[in-house]
């Protein structure tokens, strides 16, 4: 099929487009940023994230995927048109929908007649009824939208895309269900076959709904994964208060099948580009329409504690104060395996300690030229070593597998003051005991040292 997506040069979809041009279809993306879209069409991408850059160049030489700045050419012969442009925050938690407005408004004028316009883009229950009357209000005749919510994890993206959970579509519309049933044929039960070597999943779940369940299906797996980590890090708190040690709750509550195992670990808090801003836009939909969210107001209250308990760690572990202090931050990125520093707890945590006068050395295995961008007074710092150089504290921030390896006695040798905490819980404290170092972690019953 001919596809187009808007918003293709940024993550959700830059994942899209390359993965629709693996499966098959002649996908073309259309983004604003004639920078990047130059960037792009020479294959290469500034999103780190495992296996994109080779797929990337891979979709570009076999002339199946292809960019440009320019809607109509991109949209002109499109039998499908993907939205994923971004919708951030507002200070009260309501998305920003201006980028959603201003392409539906440029689709308005250039669409063909009868094309689908399927949305990645998490938005509100509403704003696909808002789009349909700014078609109708162009004059774009039989258009069907539909809402088909994406379920990447930043850093496993493109395995994501090939091995879906569940495939949600949102339309009453038949025609439309059709289509969206051929684009990702391939997935599904009976679907058609695609090129040899290509690992993807098949027999995928189809949930074929209307738009505003497919809506709430989003919204609603992202606030059940914030909620679970406020929960955790409770527990973790609790644990502190009462001599009990959340590694080994944490151990007992995944192996009760009815909970499971994924994000129960605590740390620093829940970040990134989704979870915060997803919970906020549902608590917001909802009070709007006259109902108050309690509990999800109250997993963004506990994830906002959870920042402050790592600031008054560091002013506890530094003698009270961090005013005058040498802080080493390891890992920036709000998760292993990307770049993604935009909504990053680290970020914030390194701001909040440089406004109460310390001085912060910084270090990530991909994201420090991200990071130096929002924390200028930040020194960015070439690895982990130069980064502990004198330091009183070393932090670490976000569990990249090249920390696990560190040569500990190497890094208590730089320091000032042989401290670590440990905000994931991914270090062996007796290794740190080893090398000298005191350890603390999260919700740890006894810090060694």
């Amino acid at each position: 099929m001919k596809v187009t997506v808007i918003g293709g040069a940024g993550y959700v979809g830059l994942v899209t487009a390359v993965g629709l041009a693996q499966i098959g279809h002649s996908v073309v993306g259309v983004d604003i940023n004639a920078q990047v879209v130059e960037q792009l069409s020479a294959g290469n991408s500034s999103i780190h994230e495992d296996g994109l850059d080779e797929s990337l160049k891979a979709m570009i030489a076999s002339a199946r995927l292809r960019f440009t700045t320019e809607i109509a050419e991109g949209v002109s012969q499109a039998e499908v048109v993907f939205v994923a442009v971004g919708t951030p925050p507002h200070l009260d938690g309501s998305p920003d929908l201006t980028a959603l407005r201003s392409v539906t408004a440029n689709l308005a004028r250039t669409i063909s007649p009868g094309t689908v316009v399927a949305i990645k883009s998490t938005i509100p229950v509403g704003a696909v009824s808002e789009m349909q009357a700014a078609f109708d209000a162009f004059g774009a005749v039989n258009i069907e939208i539909v809402s088909n919510p994406e379920f990447l994890s930043e850093g496993s993206a493109i395995r994501d895309f090939f091995h879906p959970s569940r495939i949600v579509i949102g339309t009453t519309s038949g025609r439309a269900r059709k289509v969206m049933r051929e684009l990702y044929a391939c997935f599904l039960v009976g679907g058609s076959q695609i090129q040899v070597g290509l690992d993807i999943a098949r027999d995928i779940p189809l949930i074929e709904t209307t738009a505003q369940s497919a809506q709430i299906i989003k919204y609603a797996a992202n606030a059940f994964l914030a909620t679970r980590v406020s929960f955790i890090n409770e527990i973790a708190g609790i644990c502190e208060q009462l001599g009990a040690d959340i590694i080994d709750v944490a151990e007992g509550l995944r192996m009760d099948p009815r909970i499971g195992s994924g994000y129960l670990s605590p740390g620093i808090g829940f970040g990134g580009p989704c979870l915060e801003k997803d919970l906020q836009a549902l608590s917001y939909s909802a009070a709007i329409h006259g109902y108050q969210a309690n509990f999800l107001d109250a997993a963004l209250r506990r994830n906002d504690e959870q920042i402050n308990y790592v600031v008054n760690r560091a002013i506890e572990l530094c003698g009270g104060s961090v005013s005058g202090k040498r802080v080493a931050v390891l890992g920036l990125a709000f998760k292993p395996g990307t770049n993604d520093v935009r909504t990053s707890l680290s970020v914030r945590i390194i701001d909040r300690l440089l406004n109460l006068g310390a001085s912060v050395a910084m270090h990530d295995p991909v994201a420090i030229e991200e990071a130096r961008l929002l924390l200028p007074g930040g020194d960015a710092m070439p690895d982990p070593y130069a980064a502990a150089h004198n330091a009183d504290i070393v932090m670490l921030l976000t569990d990249w597998p090249e920390y696990l390896t560190i040569d500990w006695q190497l890094l208590a040798s730089k320091l000032r003051f042989k401290v670590l905490f440990d905000g994931r819980n991914a270090i062996d404290p007796a290794v740190c005991t080893a090398a000298g170092i005191s350890y603390h972690g999260v919700g740890r019953a006894v810090e060694q040292s």
